[in-house]
């Protein structure tokens, strides 16, 4: 493994150490202000930290089958997990983003599954 590493480092590190020094500046800014956002600073970090309780991994059951059952296990986790607030946003929200994020993207794919299924029966004929 440290060979794979070895070779792609020695192709690659002119452009990380000299072409484009200036990409690690906007990566540690970018880094300070995701960690501010996310985390409001060490406040927030030590009042959340103690706020979430999480239920012991064996008392879940596996998901048996896609869809429906997930949406009902994320409505379930979303009414009985604790209210934690980041910023002005709660888990509960943040859950039902995904929610919903899940459900778009399911639609999306099924209509390219469409588009190519039709693409398919022209080509057949």
């Amino acid at each position: 493994m440290a060979g794979v590493f070895g070779r792609w480092w020695g192709k690659v590190s002119p452009y990380y150490t000299k072409a484009y020094q200036e990409m690690w500046i906007g990566v540690g800014i970018m880094t300070y202000l995701y960690y501010k956002v996310s985390y409001g600073g060490k406040k927030a970090v030590d009042s959340s930290a103690h706020a979430v309780k999480s239920a012991p991994s064996h008392a879940t059951k596996p998901a048996e089958s896609a869809a429906p059952k997930a949406a009902a296990a994320a409505a379930a986790v979303a009414a009985a997990s604790p209210v934690v607030v980041v910023g002005d946003v709660t888990m509960n929200d943040i859950l039902q983003r995904q929610h919903k994020n899940l459900i778009l993207e399911e639609r999306k794919l099924n209509l390219e599954i469409e588009k190519l299924e039709l693409e398919k029966a022209k080509l057949m004929k």
